[in-house]
């Protein structure tokens, strides 16, 4: 019962609460997959050490440009002779810890939002196929060897700055506020990109787009539940398997057809 002063009207009878208006939220998923990403980038990580130790007999295997480049690292002339694997594995190598820590604080800040909002396998293709778009582009313009996670973070980075802008209207303040904040560090990064020595930025453009290409085609539809209860209750996400598994076909035939542009064009190559 709500207490008004005496005299004034109260507008509902005594001895009645105020109805419970439905209150409707998104249910999120747990970012399983984006554990897995972040396992995966660990245990290569820890790999370098090995290798280094077993095969060169160093400690600094990480850093060791024969360790990375025989686990796997981006070399266009290896690319060009057939060595297509390494567009993946360069992906989860990286060059020494400050390099892994950097990615994986993206990883941790980005994973649990786009992977919370978009479920495991939408997550799943914007993480690879991004992130190879990145590796496709280093490989076209840049002829430097590199690895890093950074072309599958900055695919995330602009999947979820495209998730929020599409529905920026539905999560009032807060959606914009990380909206902003997520605009923010995209332009910082790029900048940073193209300022600093040794950074792979074509990598960082490349999965940038490739992660805004995935994500147009997989945003997911939510509507009202049937029957409407008093209180909170979470909106139904409608299923479109069909049409999102084809637009992930059609963005991995683009994947390839960009890589065979490259490869008729002749990457750069030292």
């Amino acid at each position: 019962m709500y207490d008004q002063p005496s005299g004034q009207p109260s507008g509902q009878p005594l001895g009645f609460d105020a109805p419970i208006r439905p209150e409707f939220y998104i249910s999120l998923t747990a970012p399983t997959v984006n554990k897995v990403m972040i396992g995966l980038n660990l245990l290569a990580f820890a790999a370098t050490f090995v290798f280094g130790l077993v095969v060169f007999n160093t400690w600094s295997g990480p850093v060791d440009i024969r360790v990375l480049y025989l686990l796997g690292m981006k070399s266009n002339v290896d690319i060009l002779n057939g060595e297509v694997w390494r567009l993946l594995t360069a992906m989860f190598l990286h060059i020494g810890p400050t390099h892994l820590i950097s990615n994986l604080i993206g990883l941790f800040m980005l994973g649990p939002i786009l992977e919370g909002h978009l479920g495991h396998w939408r997550y799943a293709a914007i993480y690879l196929i991004g992130g190879l778009f990145g590796s496709v582009a280093s490989y076209a313009f840049s002829p430097a060897l590199s690895a890093g996670a950074s072309g599958a973070v900055f695919a995330l980075l602009g999947a979820t700055v495209l998730y929020f802008f599409r529905f920026r209207e539905n999560f009032g303040a807060r959606g914009r506020e990380i909206l902003q904040s997520m605009l923010v560090v995209l332009v910082i990064n790029l900048v940073l990109g193209g300022a600093v020595a040794n950074v792979d930025n074509w990598g960082h453009i490349g999965g940038l787009v490739g992660g805004l290409l995935v994500c147009v085609g997989l945003f997911p539809r939510y509507r009202l539940p049937e029957v409407i209860q008093a209180g909170r209750q979470p909106l139904v996400r409608e299923s479109n398997l069909a049409r999102q598994t084809g637009w992930v076909l059609l963005c991995i035939v683009l994947l390839l057809l960009t890589f065979w542009l490259a490869t008729q064009a002749g990457p750069p190559l030292r």
